[in-house]
């Protein structure tokens, strides 16, 4: 796993609450890509990041 995507795990897995699916949606990227990313199936496609970061900082995600 590319290290600077081992923090946005990491965040995402300390939030339950968070809908991965809503979150896959609202960044355009296919279902499960999150999930699988989370349970360490796949790695996350670079492509998807920014999008990705730009969801999560409405909940407080800081890119560091």
């Amino acid at each position: 796993m590319d290290y600077k995507f081992v923090p946005l795990r990491n965040w995402l897995l300390e939030r339950e609450a968070l809908s991965i699916r809503k979150l896959e949606d609202n960044c355009e990227m296919p279902r499960d890509t999150l999930r699988h990313f989370l349970n360490e199936r796949r790695n996350f496609p670079e492509k998807h990041y920014e999008s990705l970061l730009k969801e999560l900082v409405k909940y407080g995600f800081h890119r560091d």
